[in-house]
């Protein structure tokens, strides 16, 4: 029985190429589509790590602000916590 399983695996198809192979204009176009996301992503990332810092330099609660981010109070604590006291 186990000959037969191995001969199944052997007839598997090799994984396809993914289309827009090396030096296509669609792989250069959607990598500089990946690259811009990326960076927008980190600069969104730094706006709400600064927001957090600032509500809660303004006396906002660990619950009100996990609420805006829309994660547990914990989670916002342990996330956001070490960077308002550094």
């Amino acid at each position: 029985m186990a000959k037969k399983a191995k001969d199944k695996e052997k007839k598997v198809a090799p994984a396809a190429k993914p289309s827009g192979a090396k030096g296509s204009k669609l792989s250069s176009d959607t990598l500089k589509t990946i690259a811009a996301q990326v960076k927008a992503r980190k600069a969104a990332q730094e706006a709400i790590d600064a927001a957090v810092i600032k509500a809660r330099g303004e006396g906002s609660s660990w619950v009100q602000i996990a609420i805006a981010l829309g994660i547990s109070p914990q989670g916002a604590r342990q996330k956001y916590l070490a960077r308002i006291s550094a």
